[in-house]
Parts: C-alpha cells; structure tokens; sequence
C-alpha cells in the first residue's frame, strides 16, 4: 500500500496524550533507529530548552523571529523550534493557533512531510519528535481551543545555509547543479515548498545539499510539477535578488543559475518513470519547463 505523504506511519510513529488532554507527544516507536541512536525514547521535557541548559547540553541557538536551540543528546546533535505566527497576527499571538485536530496541527504535518522525504531519499532534517500543548485563551478560558506547538530534527552536520557562503565566496558549480538536481527530487516527490529562498537551502562540508524548513508545505502529487517548479523557483529567484541588493558583492552569477537549471531539469530527465511518461514526453516536458523558467535570469551585470 502506498504511503500517504500526510499521515505518519503508525508502525514507526506514536502518538500519546497525557491524561488530562493537555499535551500530546509526536515521537518514534521505540525501536525506531533514531530512537536507539538517541539513547531513549523523546519525552515532554525535551521540549524545554531549561532542561537542556541545566544538564549542559545546549551547544549553540539562533536567533530570528524566535529562538532556534542546538542541543547535544547520545551521539546526535538536535534542533529546537517552536512555531510561531507571522503577519499582522503575529504582533498580537505569537505562539498560539486554533485546534481542529491532531492531523491538522502545523508540528504532525511537517514531521510527516519531513519523514516521507527523508524516506524517498530527498536531503532534508530527520524529523525526532513533536509536542503539541493545548489550552484556553482569555477570555474564552474553555480548554483545548487553542494549541502551541515544536519540533525537534537532528541537525545537520557541519553545515552552513547558501546564504552564509554566498557572502563571502563562490559555491562550486557542482553544488548549483546538485541543488537543481535535489529541489527536482522533491517536486518529483510531488512536494510543494512554499519558501524556498536560498536561506533555506544548506550546504554540509562533504558538499552535500540540503533543503530545510518545510513548515506549512504541501504534499500535491507531481500532477501539478510544473506549476510548483515555476513557482518555487521563481521565489529562490526572487530571493537571490533580493541578496544582490543588498549585499555588494554577493557570489552568484547566472552561470551558477544555469547550472541550478541544467541540475533540475537533468535529474527529471533521469527519472521519466516518476512522471509516468515515455523518454519523448519527457524530453518534451522539460524543453517546455526551460522556455518556460528562461526568464530567471541571475546575475551581477
């Protein structure tokens, strides 16, 4: 039986409340690798960066619209985040949104989104665990309306986002054409990332390329590939711009665009049968999404 991208699979996932309904626990059976190469089953209290920074396990953070954790735990090395809001609504509730039911919780969706990824072989974070906390909100005090939420992925080894080197120095044309070939992967995985700039776009010091940040994406087939290609790469477009702008001197150029492109479009050709098509339609397809992503340029000139 196929996997469904957007339930996780109950044979190596749990799903456990506590008693009173307050907090539901997203974590690995117990005898799922990540758990035996974690040392233990997550728990609550992992979810609480003071229970790390008491035991000293806290290796570094990082600070944007909230505070990302880095945490040391057996022999892995994981990531904190808690979801917050943006927009306009943001400035007002920051943590909190509407319970509907555990599925539709931001923290399910992107574990399952990630797990199937990491299971068709797209380089993303392995997700570990999830923690869905529900309560009232003033003055409608009656519990379970609303619900926060985090996550925690082991981190990446030795790696640093796109953005980071692009500030100071060129990246290998082989790593343009292998984030092509990875952000191909995905949409072949018929995944729809709705913020792919190049900030979420990481780079490991074995030169292997990573997608991350998978919060509120979508499992939409492969049907629609050519719409979510042009619109995912027109948004890492847009941000690579935006990067241009604002830095002097930012390394990217549009031959590292081509070869992006020409990394994209040869992994499709590579897997016809994800499309269900013959060699000629595919050659077909991909000659039409080249007309069509032409007008990407990136450049300095």
């Amino acid at each position: 039986m196929k996997h469904d991208p957007n339930i996780l699979n109950s044979q190596q996932w749990q799903i456990s409340a506590s008693s009173d309904g307050r907090y539901t626990l997203i974590a690995p059976n117990a005898d799922a690798s990540s758990v035996r190469l974690l040392r233990s089953v997550p728990t609550r209290v992992w979810f609480d960066a003071n229970y790390w920074k008491d035991n000293n396990q806290i290796i570094g953070s990082n600070s944007g619209r909230g505070i990302t954790y880095f945490i040391r735990q057996g022999a892995s090395e994981m990531v904190l985040r808690a979801y917050l809001r943006g927009g306009m609504i943001g400035k007002w509730i920051k943590r909190s949104f509407w319970f509907g039911q555990i599925e539709r919780t931001r923290v399910y969706r992107e574990i399952a989104l990630l797990d199937y990824l990491y299971h068709q072989g797209v380089a993303v974070p392995k997700p570990i665990a999830g923690l869905i906390t529900r309560h009232g909100v003033f003055p409608l005090s009656v519990f379970g309306w609303v619900y926060r939420n985090s996550i925690l992925l082991e981190k990446i080894p030795q790696a640093k986002d796109f953005h980071g080197f692009l500030l100071t120095q060129n990246v290998l044309i082989e790593h343009w054409q292998a984030l092509g070939a990875q952000i191909a992967h995905m949409h072949l995985s018929g995944v729809n990332h709705h913020d792919l700039n190049i900030e979420n776009v990481m780079l490991d010091d074995q030169g292997k390329v990573w997608l991350i940040d998978f919060d509120k994406c979508s499992w939409v087939g492969n049907a629609s590939l050519q719409l979510i290609a042009e619109d995912n790469l027109s948004r890492l477009a847009r941000s690579l711009r935006k990067k241009q702008r604002l830095h002097s001197g930012y390394h990217v150029s549009s031959d590292d665009w081509t070869a992006l492109l020409n990394g994209y479009i040869a992994f499709i050709e590579q897997h016809p049968d994800a499309l269900q098509l013959g060699k000629g339609e595919v050659t077909d397809f991909t000659q039409a999404l080249s007309l069509q992503l032409a007008y990407l340029h990136i450049g300095n000139e």
